[in-house]
């Protein structure tokens, strides 16, 4: 999870993908997108790509790490 309450975005770092994971980081939740782009399955979700991750103003992502 990642929650920014500031004015600005601001860039989170990612933790380590979790051991087990079999595919990089995908985000099921971003409330700064307009539905129905806002929330989606895993099997929809878009890949995170690099070290960090953009979160806008005031919005809420949600990263999911598919396991074996």
């Amino acid at each position: 999870f990642a929650l920014n309450a500031w004015w600005e975005a601001l860039e989170f770092e990612l933790p380590p993908l979790p051991a087990g994971a079999t595919a990089g980081w995908l985000r099921i939740i971003d409330t700064a997108r307009d539905p129905p782009g806002d929330l989606c399955e895993p099997e929809h979700a878009e890949g995170v790509i690099g070290r960090v991750h953009r979160v806008e103003a005031r919005s809420v992502v949600v990263l999911f790490a598919p396991l074996r």
